[in-house]
This record gives structure tokens, C-alpha cells and sequence, in this order.
């Protein structure tokens, strides 16, 4: 007789439920999940001539900063001005304790009174001897001394003026007025201090002419050879278009004029200081002021156009991706030229009128679907 040998009934169970499952699972269909197309913004390249600047940190200065000196010694006694404000010219702005000056004067006075007393004199006696000469009735030895007398006391008489002249003018300069309209700064002294005409405790305080101003920088030796190879013609156009932008980021509305440079390249830094003039009128502009200023250095005709974020770079490659005519999107690397504000010429590798993909940071193969979201570019500036 045969042994048997049984199964367990766990296994039992088990073999049974696999058995039951294996139809359905082999009449169940595969399902492919598709995504989405992935929405992707999209600007048409253009073409237009497009002005290259070049940028330089500059700074303000004032039309004219003068220091503002005392011209003689003694006490301040009082500030008429508020500092920082506009002042116009002839506005008094310190006086300086006169005494001594003032006493002076009154010396000077005095001794011009008593050399003009002595020109009298000498005139009077001049006036007795020469007829007296004419007669013999006194020597020419006599009038020669009568004259002589008569020019030492109106030789003294011119010099006791000159010097109530000289009392006089050092008393003026115990008035301190504005030299021309201006801000001025914050006064050096105060009521009280004592100042002096000799070395840096003579100045007083700082007023700047702000109705127009003067923008200094420094533009390299390469950057002065290649605008000196600048026709007549371009030269002017630069010379006559330089811009400004301010701190914050924004560009001053007005437009300034190159008005000279320096004579020679500095040794020490190898560059050549440049300075331009701006109006200034609202008198935004103070000097000390930092900008940056923008120079217009050539003008490239019909350069296509397309946003700098559209420009992917890796190592030394440039490409953009654009959308074919089949709606699909390819890579194409592109030849990169100078940037103009929020573009990026293009010299190679797209044309005007190609739809140009602004993908960000979403990674996309030939493969993605894709819809376009055109939009319009340049952004047109919002109105003011």
C-alpha cells in the first residue's frame, strides 16, 4: 500500500486564492498616466537699433564749493543763517566781535585828521615863501625846503588814508556774507568760539551752488582709446548723452553734457577723470552725492533683441530654447553680444520674429508637451 502525502491547509488556502486571482489579474489592462502640458511664457524676438552705455560710479559736486574763511581774528558773536538751508547771495551769515577793528578805524581817523592838519600847514607856508621867492626876498633855498614840506605832508596824508582804508576793509570782514546763492552746511563754530584767519580753523562753513552740478568718474586707459577712435560725429553724441543713476536704482530725468577732462592719465591709478555738467533744478542732486554714470558709447543698427532671462549660459555655451512651428520646443545655442537694459543682444543663432521660450527653472526634454503663453515685450513703462 502506497504512503500519501498531505498537503497542509494553510497551503491549501493559499493556492487556491492564487488560482482564483490569476484571471482576473491577467484580464486587467494597463493604464499609461499622462500629465499635463506644461504652460511655458514665450516673447517674440525684435529688431531695432539699440544704443550701448557704459556704466561708471561717479560723484556730485557742486557747481561751485567754496569754504566759507574767516579774513580776520576774534569771538563769533552770531550765526544768522539755518544750516543746510538756501541762502542767496549778500545774506549775512556770521559776525565777529569788531572792538579792536572798530578802534582802529578810529586810530586811522585821528591820524588822517592830524596829517591833513600838517598838509594845511605845509601849504600855507608854501604859499607865503613862493611869491616871497619871486621877489629874491627869500632864497630858492627857502622855497625848495617850503616845498618839500608841502609834499612829505600830503605823502603822510595819503598814507594815514590808506590805512583808515585798509582799518575800514578789516572791519567789513568782521560781517561774513554769502558769495553767491547756495546750500550751506553745518557751521564749524558756534557763538562764543574764536576764530582765526590762518589755517583750518578759518573755515567757517561750506556753501555749494546746486543750480546745476558736476559729475565726476573715471573711465580706464582701454576705455579713452576706444572713445578717442570715435568718429566727430559719434564723439558729440556721446559727449552730449550721459545719464545718471541714482542710489536707489533709478534713473535722474535729466541729461548732462561732458564738459571737460583731465589733462593727463593718473600714474597711480591709470585712469582719466572725467566730468560732466547736469541741471538741477528740483535740487535732488547734493554734492557727495554716489551715482553711477551712464555714457553713450555706439549705437548698433537692427540688432535682434531677446529678454536676458531667456539667455541660459553653462561654461562658455549660450542658447535659448524657441518654440518651432509644430508648437514643440528645441535648444538653440545662440552668439551673445552687448546687454541693453532688461535685454540681451543677439548675434547669432535667432532672428527677429522668433518665439523665444523664458523657461525659468522648469527643465523640459524635446519630448514635454507644451502650450505657449505669448506675451509682449519690452514691457511698456508705466505711465508717470
Amino acid at each position: 500500500m502506497k504512503k500519501r502525502h498531505l498537503i497542509p491547509m494553510r497551503q491549501v488556502k493559499v493556492l487556491i486564492l492564487v488560482a482564483v486571482m490569476l484571471p482576473w489579474t491577467a484580464c486587467k489592462k494597463t493604464e499609461v498616466v499622462e500629465l499635463p502640458p506644461v504652460q511655458i511664457n514665450a516673447v517674440k524676438a525684435i529688431q531695432q537699433d539699440v544704443p550701448i552705455f557704459e556704466e561708471f560710479v561717479a560723484q556730485v559736486y557742486g557747481e561751485s564749493d567754496v569754504d566759507i574763511r574767516s579774513r580776520v581774528d576774534g569771538w563769533v558773536t552770531s550765526l544768522n543763517f539755518r544750516e543746510g538751508t538756501f541762502v542767496k547771495k549778500g545774506t549775512l551769515l556770521y559776525t565777529i566781535d569788531d572792538i579792536q577793528y572798530q578802534t582802529s578805524v578810529d586810530r586811522e581817523k585821528s591820524q588822517v585828521a592830524s596829517a591833513q592838519t600838517e598838509l594845511v600847514r605845509a601849504q600855507n607856508e608854501l604859499s607865503r615863501v613862493r611869491p616871497l621867492a619871486e621877489m629874491n626876498a627869500l632864497s630858492k633855498q627857502d622855497l625848495d625846503n617850503a616845498v618839500a614840506s608841502y609834499e612829505a605832508a600830503a605823502s603822510r596824508v595819503r598814507a594815514a588814508e590808506a590805512s583808515l582804508a585798509n582799518s575800514k576793509i578789516e572791519l567789513g570782514y568782521t560781517r561774513v556774507y554769502a558769495p553767491f546763492d547756495g546750500i550751506i552746511g553745518i557751521s564749524n563754530f558756534r557763538v562764543g568760539d574764536y576764530v582765526t584767519r590762518m589755517g583750518t580753523t578759518s573755515v567757517l562753513a561750506t556753501i555749494s551752488s546746486v543750480g546745476a552740478v558736476r559729475v565726476r568718474f573715471q573711465i580706464s586707459e582701454k576705455e579713452y582709446l576706444r572713445l578717442s577712435r570715435l568718429t566727430k560725429e559719434e564723439i558729440e553724441q556721446t559727449r552730449k548723452n550721459v545719464h545718471l543713476v541714482l542710489a536707489d536704482g533709478t534713473e535722474y530725468e535729466g541729461v548732462g553734457e561732458i564738459n571737460l577732462a583731465d589733462r593727463e592719465i593718473d600714474p597711480k591709478t591709470g585712469t582719466l577723470t572725467v566730468e560732466a555738467r547736469f541741471p538741477n533744478p528740483t535740487g535732488v542732486l547734493r554734492p557727495g552725492l554716489f551715482v553711477k554714470a551712464r555714457i553713450l558709447v555706439t549705437t548698433i543698427p537692427n540688432a535682434v533683441l531677446v529678454p536676458q532671462r531667456a539667455v541660459i549660459q553653462q561654461q562658455h555655451l549660450s542658447q535659448v530654447f524657441t518654440i518651432n512651428a509644430s508648437g514643440g520646443i528645441q535648444a538653440v545655442p545662440v552668439t551673445t553680444g552687448p546687454k541693453s537694459g532688461d535685454g540681451w543682444v543677439i548675434n547669432s543663432g535667432v532672428k527677429a520674429g522668433d518665439l523665444v521660450a523664458i523657461l525659468g527653472t522648469a527643465s523640459l526634454t524635446p519630448d514635454t508637451k507644451i502650450t505657449v503663453n505669448e506675451q509682449a515685450w519690452p514691457e511698456k513703462a508705466p505711465a508717470k
